[in-house]
């Protein structure tokens, strides 16, 4: 385990964690401390762009400085202050186009630009704005540069971070090493992606995660990242509301902050309730019967996040029409991969309704593909021990809360065991289920 501040953890290229080791350099990651964060050396990657990502973005700006200078793409990719994201759809590049054009009021238009690279160096400006006419099967040939003013760096970030789009560090090192533009000696690397394990790869995770929830496999879908599983869930149920509706979103008990952002940033402004169980970091539990009923009687879509709880301790599809989960965290458990699911409830009223709507978004949105193929073959690999690492886990998690309720320093322990709501806990777990992998201690001052 590495020790040391800005350590990757672990100790490889594609780690999703990062080395903390005091307390003071998680303040200083917390105000963006410039001495903390030119530390790391890696990051959790909605938060911290990975360095293969950067340096892809730099080659292929520098790429498209070769062009004549009367070529579009040039003028693009090498206006002055301009910077990129990367994504790997036309619909996500332009819904991100679209996204910063409500911030950029200082200039007009072209001030953004979406440029699709082929894998072959070849590049094209994509014309059109928003997402109208996007459908566009993504490809791990294909990338898109969303070309903006760094100005509007912070919005660009948000964008990134709040909706899991951007391009993985694994779909970034397979174009620096085998972009036949991007190598010296001009020719196509020997490095295969992995697509058709990656197929086998996905449909062994779909049924996975139609065992544990007790589900179809035609109800479960897999995206790269949770954050993605929860936009992408929030659009495909904004499009179940007719046209001209005023779409209406309540957000019930303690929600991960990004989860607010993003169903904000979605625009659903009650059509929708979503909450989690339990809840991140307080670990506090809720009434979810009782949101079931009042989401039947009134007819809003209940959807659960039990990224927390797992299906492995809880038993939640039934009592909701949708449970997103991130897979990054115990899912995968080995920290070198993401990935997100949304699971329909084969018991929703509206589950019919539900499996179109995200069958439809995902396929306008990119399609599978936006998952790159070793990212799969990844997380299929390291989610096998799942359910015993869960109890494991749980049972960790259970005995170090009793130790620390007996310590003199520690003033109280967020833990669903011991935990005002714990008859709310009980009323969903599973039989012989634990109550979780995690736990947040409050110390003394």
């Amino acid at each position: 385990m590495a020790s040391k501040l800005g350590d990757a953890i672990p100790n490889e290229e594609h780690a999703v964690s990062v080395s903390l080791p005091k307390w003071k350099h998680v303040e200083g990651w917390a105000r963006r401390d410039h001495g903390i964060i030119s530390q790391l050396q890696t990051g959790y990657p909605r938060f911290f762009i990975n360095r293969r990502i950067v340096q892809l973005a730099q080659q292929l700006g520098r790429w498209a400085s070769r062009l004549p200078r009367d070529d579009a793409c040039y003028r693009a990719a090498t206006a002055s202050g301009k910077t990129a994201l990367l994504l790997p759809s036309k619909w996500m590049a332009l819904t991100c186009q679209a996204h910063l054009d409500g911030y950029n009021k200082e200039a007009p238009l072209e001030d953004l630009q979406v440029v699709h690279v082929a894998f072959d160096g070849q590049l094209s400006r994509v014309t059109g704005h928003g997402q109208q006419g996007a459908a566009e099967g993504a490809s791990h040939r294909d990338l898109y540069m969303v070309l903006y003013p760094e100005r509007l760096w912070p919005q660009a970030k948000a964008f990134w971070q709040h909706t899991g789009f951007g391009i993985s560090s694994r779909l970034a090192a397979h174009w620096l090493g085998n972009a036949p533009f991007l190598q010296a000696s001009g020719l196509e690397g020997g490095e295969r992606v992995p697509v058709q394990e990656a197929a086998q790869a996905a449909l062994a995770l779909g049924q996975r995660l139609a065992d544990l929830y007790e589900a179809g496999r035609d109800l479960v879908f897999l995206y790269p990242t949770g954050m993605s599983a929860i936009a992408r869930t929030a659009l495909a149920i904004r499009s179940l509301q007719q046209s001209g509706h005023e779409h209406r979103v309540a957000v019930f008990g303690f929600l991960y902050v990004d989860t607010f952002k993003v169903l904000t940033e979605a625009g659903l402004s009650i059509d929708a309730l979503y909450t989690e169980f339990a809840g991140n970091p307080l670990l506090g539990s809720l009434d979810l019967g009782r949101l079931h009923a009042l989401s039947q009687t009134h007819g809003f879509v209940l959807a659960v996040d039990d990224t927390v709880g797992t299906p492995v301790n809880l038993c939640l599809a039934p009592l909701c029409d949708v449970v997103c989960s991130s897979l990054t965290k115990m899912f995968s458990g080995a920290c070198n991969v993401m990935g997100g699911c949304a699971v329909v409830s084969p018991s929703s009223p509206r589950r019919q309704a539900l499996c179109q709507a995200l069958a439809a978004h995902q396929q306008q949105s990119g399609g599978p593909a936006t998952y790159f193929a070793s990212d799969l073959v990844v997380m299929e690999r390291n989610s096998r021990d799942f359910a015993l690492r869960v109890a494991a886990a749980s049972r960790n998690a259970q005995q170090l809360s009793l130790r620390l309720r007996r310590h003199p320093a520690v003033k109280t322990v967020y833990y669903p065991l011991g935990s005002p709501t714990q008859h709310l806990y009980d009323c969903y777990r599973r039989p012989g289920a634990g109550y979780g992998y995690l736990l947040s201690p409050g110390h003394q001052l």
